[in-house]
């Protein structure tokens, strides 16, 4: 009858007590710390493990250890932190991303430069774009994990309208004439570019004179009332109590002939 040697475990071979190994302390193994370099595949999320096989603890074979433990090492398992990017973020394996515009580019439309996960590119502004507006590029995203092969997420960009806090005086004048051309009765007036449009309707004789007060008006006011035609009713002519000769000096009335008694 066959049976195991409960001395050696059918090792054939004791240790006897205090010649163990000084290292492993008859363990067979030893710890230490070493550093491990891994791949991360493109798409990973926050919060995700990584199983590494053959890089965990290796088994226990000494006299000292469990004879029944496994005897091939472990696996390591690495659990993934992805850190904030201060451009991007994202949902799932789309990217987003927030597009600053300013209020003429937002309002006329135009072509603004994108950063993407592999360069810049050109996109598009439409005419009228609001804060909100969102455009997607397809499969400018992350990779899929687990999808079809080169499969990706998209591009998701939001615009974002800039608004000045402070305006020129030129500027301030070019938004009123817009607010004024659009029928914005709620703007603010301040510079009165459209306050002459209801003057120069009138046909009453004081109408008559209010071209000349009109010459040394600025640049921008003189083409705002050019292109709405605000003055193009004014009588330019002189009028009759201004009336001067050819010398330049002003012209006298003409006498009544004299009565003989």
């Amino acid at each position: 009858m066959a049976s195991t040697c409960d001395t050696c475990s059918g090792s054939g071979v004791i240790v006897p007590k205090g010649g163990e190994c000084n290292f492993c302390g008859g363990q067979g193994v030893t710890r230490e710390r070493r550093t491990v370099n891994i791949d991360i595949p493109g798409g990973v999320e926050d919060g995700m493990r990584l199983r590494v096989s053959g890089e965990g603890d290796a088994p226990a074979t000494g006299t000292a250890s469990n004879t029944n433990a496994q005897t091939t090492k472990g696996d390591l398992y690495v659990f993934i932190r992805v850190s904030a990017d201060s451009k991007f973020s994202r949902s799932g394996a789309d990217v987003l991303y927030t597009a600053s515009i300013p209020l003429t580019t937002a309002a006329v439309g135009g072509e603004i430069k994108v950063p993407t996960l592999d360069g810049e590119v050109k996109l598009k502004v439409a005419t009228g774009t609001a804060t909100g507006d969102k455009v997607t590029l397809s499969g400018m995203g992350m990779p899929k994990i687990g999808g079809r092969r080169n499969a990706s997420g998209d591009l998701r960009v939001e615009f974002k309208v800039t608004m000045p806090k402070y305006l020129s005086a030129n500027q301030r004048a070019i938004l009123e004439m817009l607010a004024d051309e659009l029928g914005d009765k709620t703007a603010k007036r301040i510079m009165n570019m459209g306050s002459n449009s209801a003057s120069t309707k009138s046909d009453s004789p004081a109408s008559s004179s209010s071209a000349s007060s009109h010459k040394n008006e600025g640049f921008l006011k003189s083409a705002w009332h050019k292109l709405t035609h605000q003055h193009d009713n004014l009588s330019h002519g002189r009028p009759a109590d201004q009336a001067k000769t050819e010398d330049g000096t002003p012209e006298e009335e003409p006498k009544k002939a004299a009565r003989s008694g």
